[in-house]
């Protein structure tokens, strides 16, 4: 009984430590709103609310044509009739703010008309360059309402930009100059794609992301190589060699880690700007090139191993060399890892000291392209949640495979025989 309760409590807590994570990636997929709210589809007019007043801000009537509110819906209460004029191309374009339909799934609207010898038209969508596309519909439901849908598929997004659409037309063909007639529109929306992967490769494309990711890796991987590399050097000699103020270089070692990072900022800064290093990687690799923290946990493994298989060793003939590279380093491995890991997380989390020593975007890492991606762009829930999933996927993917050499890192030498 009490194992289950204690799994029961385990798992509870699990999952309260996981939610947080599955909220990201859940909301990351949502084409538009939050978790809470997720937009599927948008109406760009249903005509239920409206007054004319307010639809000619939004609707712009084409040509020889006048429009009103009537009590005709196929799914509502509330329809848009518009009186054609002797016009050949009658119609309406909404017009008003810019739209991103990049993604769109489809665009529909209801159509009715009377007129049997109008049987098509065509929907333009116009780009803020001026740019247009036409497409076209079939109608041959005279005198019944039909749902006209446009996929996604059939827009070019090579012939128009997608991401700032400044207008959408609905325009019936009248080539044989069909005298005052009326057609009746109604719920025209917007329908996107659910779940979507498009917030991902917005974001690694046009936010930079892609480039932020690069530098993160380049800093984050050599740090950690050089790490594993002089760390370990130099807890070796510390561990293994016997020299002259041994004990006070190691204890200024340890002081070095109590010493705050802020109080270290200025002065790197300052070494950084007389060695003109700033904004570049050198300015964010060298002052972590070794670490008090990698020498101190390296160093109370190395202790703990048998001196005897060294000794045996160097009497093979083995130099120092030989012993550090092909007997304390595979033995070491646990140690290793935890430090690797330790080193990569800390880094790649690194906020501050990329936002100090670098200035264009180009240089910015992961870290510092999120925090002011917050702070210049207007927040949307989708797309900054598929960046911090993007920049924590790293860490997740390092522990994952690192995981069993941390926990065996962390529990060597609880346990002596």
């Amino acid at each position: 009984m009490k194992k289950n309760i204690i799994f029961l409590i385990s798992f509870m807590i699990l999952i309260i430590f996981l939610l947080p994570l599955v909220i990201m990636i859940y909301t990351s997929f949502i084409p538009q709103g939050n978790m809470t709210n997720i937009v599927k589809e948008f109406y760009l007019n249903d005509f239920e609310a409206g007054y004319i007043s307010v639809l000619k801000r939004t609707i712009s009537p084409l040509g020889s044509t006048n429009y009103s509110l009537v009590k005709e819906s196929p799914e509502t209460s509330q329809s848009l009739l518009i009186e054609s004029k002797s016009e050949k191309n009658p119609g309406i374009k909404m017009i008003g703010s810019t739209r991103d339909l990049r993604k769109m799934d489809n665009f529909n609207f209801w159509i009715k008309l009377d007129t049997s010898e109008i049987n098509n038209g065509f929907v333009i969508f116009e780009d803020i360059n001026g740019n247009s596309q036409r497409i076209p519909f079939l109608y041959n439901n005279q005198g019944q309402w039909a749902r006209i849908v446009i996929s996604k598929k059939d827009l070019n997004k090579e012939q128009i930009n997608l991401k700032y659409i400044t207008g959408i037309s609905i325009i019936l063909n009248n080539e044989k100059g069909i005298l005052d007639f009326d057609f009746l529109i109604d719920d025209i929306q917007i329908q996107n794609q659910y779940p979507t992967l498009l917030n991902y490769i917005i974001v690694w494309n046009e936010e930079m992301f892609g480039r932020y990711m690069l530098n993160s890796f380049i800093v984050s991987g050599t740090i950690l190589i050089s790490n594993l590399l002089f760390s370990s050097m130099v807890a070796y000699a510390f561990a293994r060699r016997d020299f002259k103020g041994k004990n006070v270089l190691f204890a200024i070692v340890l002081i070095t880690m109590m010493i705050p990072f802020q109080a270290t900022t200025i002065p790197i800064f300052i070494l950084m700007k007389n060695l003109n290093l700033l904004d570049t990687y050198f300015a964010l690799i060298l002052p972590q090139l070794v670490t008090p923290f990698g020498i101190f946990i390296l160093k109370q493994y190395i202790e703990q191993l048998p001196i005897e298989i060294e000794q045996a060793a160097v009497v093979d003939g083995a130099g120092p060399f030989t012993v550090f590279f092909k007997i304390i380093l595979p033995l070491s491995t646990p140690a290793l890892a935890v430090m690797g890991i330790n080193t990569f997380i800390t880094t790649w989390n690194d906020l501050f000291m990329p936002l100090i020593l670098t200035s264009s975007r180009e240089m910015r890492t992961a870290q510092v392209g999120l925090a002011l991606y917050q702070q210049l762009t207007q927040l949307q829930w989708p797309y900054l949640m598929s960046a911090t999933t993007i920049v924590g996927l790293p860490i997740m993917i390092a522990f994952l495979i690192f995981q069993k050499q941390i926990i065996s890192g962390i529990t060597a030498g609880s346990v002596k025989g």
